[in-house]
């Protein structure tokens, strides 16, 4: 049975079947993207002909027919003829091949992933190229990466060692991986809010909006708040500007996202008379101004703006605006307000790992198809699906795959619904074993029993007695010890294709009872230990370090290892 993710719009499919064991084609003739993309298929040099007929240079929408002895690929343009080469990988996979004809296209222009950098975790540049291969298999076609200082900036780079970081080599090769796959590497450089590493520091706290701001011990809260750069200080823009300059020239996408979220402190200008939403625009202007001198169009979040909803008018015209909602029921409402203002948007949802060790798969479904379908509803140009970092970044990017898979199906194909046929073709394409979807949601659902981000909270107010960190928590510790020892048992006796899915959910599920019992520990609740914190902290690490730098592993390790010696 052939399973194909996205949804093709249109197939008719035969009595007869293909009768090659390959696919034969002139090299010289095509495409050295499309060329990188066919060596995925099996060669044969005397099987079936592959005829690859492209129209034009832009379009994605391509036919294909498999016939019994030959392969034909009729495309738009390029991109639609490398699209055309990832359905027929997928088809492939099949024991027997049906001939076929496929017509399709993309219901989105925009279709984008976003990953965060910053946030305790930086991917290698492998990591990364590994997750370009999953975009493109999938048909996604740009590409973010969240830099706030994780970039070799003159303002940072005494921090580097400690904190990690990226390259321009290896910004670079990511770029280029990403041409070679038809996805636009998009910039995105914090320039005005979450700016916590550089207003840290003592050269640079005077340009922070609350001056005698006083640093929280708990570090992953206080980075995603309270460190908004001063708007009326002219040495801000002179900052920003040489931020940009710096990371700019890695690369040769025409977009740059300058962010602009988040800028919570503002409003303390409120209470001096001054307006704040003018503030902001004027500011974001200046931004604006600088990144188009170097010939960018530019993107920004639209968070702050929708709450000045008198300042859009204010903004050039050309600007498109990220639209972001991560709840369950988004509003449908904010996506209206930039409809009806005739202005370039790209809806945003997520994938909900932020906050924990593993994506929360319900919150995700429900977010993820809104967002999509709110958007095609009201003439949105894309969807930007966020997978955020926040309190650590502790999830692995195997464990943000389904809601990278579910936002490229609806993207692609809005009507899709989430039902068990697509849960059948998640499971068989992208963890090739059919109960990959059931083990995520069964480990999801034990999450929610042991919360990552309030066991953290818990720790800091231990540790430091942070009284903004003080909360009333409750844990069934034997739930959540049970529900792990009969998840990992019936887990760890399978063996996968893509085996490495597996693995994860072995080490985040045997997390998840970590927490719960150091939880419990902090919280007067001492009771019998099915884990070994070390142990389980050697896996993780493990884990962490084959993907990523080490940068804030350390972090991590410190807080557990506390709880655990307490």
């Amino acid at each position: 049975m052939i399973k194909l993710i996205p949804a093709v719009k249109h197939i008719e499919i035969y009595s007869n079947f293909f009768l090659g064991q390959g696919l034969c084609y002139e090299e010289n003739s095509i495409d050295s993207r499309l060329l990188s993309a066919l060596k995925k298929l099996p060669y044969d040099k005397a099987g079936a002909k592959l005829d690859i007929c492209i129209a034009g240079h832009t379009g994605e929408g391509y036919e294909l027919s498999i016939n019994e002895n030959d392969v034909r690929i009729k495309a738009d343009g390029p991109a639609g003829a490398f699209y055309a080469v990832q359905t027929l990988r997928q088809i492939f996979k099949s024991s027997e091949i049906p001939c076929l004809y496929i017509k399709d296209f993309p219901d989105f222009e925009y279709r984008g992933f976003y990953h965060d950098v910053t946030r305790g975790k930086i991917p290698t540049v492998e990591t990364i190229k590994k997750l370009i291969d999953q975009m493109a298999y999938y048909k996604l076609n740009s590409l973010q990466l969240y830099v706030e200082h994780t970039f070799e900036f003159e303002e940072y780079k005494h921090l580097n060692a400690s904190t990690g970081c990226l390259t321009k080599e290896d910004l670079l090769q990511i770029g280029a991986y990403c041409k070679e796959n038809f996805i636009d590497f998009v910039p995105s450089l914090s320039t005005f809010g979450h700016l916590y590493e550089l207003l840290e520091q003592p050269q640079y706290k005077h340009l922070r909006v609350l001056k005698n701001y006083e640093t929280l011990p708990n570090f992953w809260y206080a980075r995603m708040r309270h460190h908004t750069l001063d708007p009326e200080n002219p040495q801000s823009i002179a900052l920003v500007e040489s931020l940009i300059d710096q990371y700019i020239s890695c690369f040769d996408s025409e977009w740059f996202n300058i962010c602009c979220d988040e800028t919570f402190d503002l409003h303390t200008y409120d209470a001096l008379g001054i307006d704040s939403g003018k503030l902001y625009v004027d500011f974001v202007n200046k931004i604006i101004t600088h990144v188009q001198k170097h010939g960018k169009k530019v993107m920004m979040w639209a968070d702050i703006l929708l709450k000045h909803p008198e300042t859009i008018a204010q903004i050039p015209e050309d600007i498109c605006f990220l639209n972001w909602d991560y709840s369950a029921a988004p509003s449908e409402e904010k996506i209206i307000r930039f409809s009806q203002s005739g202005r370039n948007q790209i809806v945003c949802p997520g994938t909900h790992t932020w906050g924990g060790l593993c994506e929360n798969v319900d919150i995700e479904e429900q977010n993820i198809c809104r967002m999509v379908e709110y958007g095609y509803a009201h003439g949105a140009k894309g969807v930007l699906n966020t997978n955020w970092g926040d309190w650590g970044n502790p999830c692995s990017l195997e464990l943000a795959m389904y809601g990278l898979v579910l936002g490229a199906e609806k993207f692609w194909s809005v009507a899709t619904a989430v039902d068990d046929a697509f849960y059948s073709r998640v499971n068989g394409l992208l963890y090739e074993n059919d109960n990959g979807i059931r083990y995520l949601k069964e480990l999801s659902k034990l999450h929610t029993l042991a919360n990552w981000k309030f066991f953290c909270r818990t720790y800091f107010y231990h540790r430091y007695g942070c009284e903004s960190d003080k909360m009333e928590a409750t844990l069934d510790l034997v739930a959540v010890q049970h529900e792990y020892a009969e998840l990992a048992k019936r887990l760890s006796a399978e063996h996968w294709v893509h085996d490495e899915y597996r693995q994860e959910m072995l080490v985040v599920a045997e997390g998840i009872c970590v927490i719960a019992e150091l939880w419990a520990k902090l919280l007067g609740q001492p009771a019998e230990r099915l884990t070994d914190t070390r142990q389980w902290l050697h896996k993780y690490s493990e884990k962490w370090l084959q993907k990523n730098q080490p940068n804030e592993l350390y972090r991590i390790r410190e807080m557990f290892e506390y709880c655990e010696d307490i």
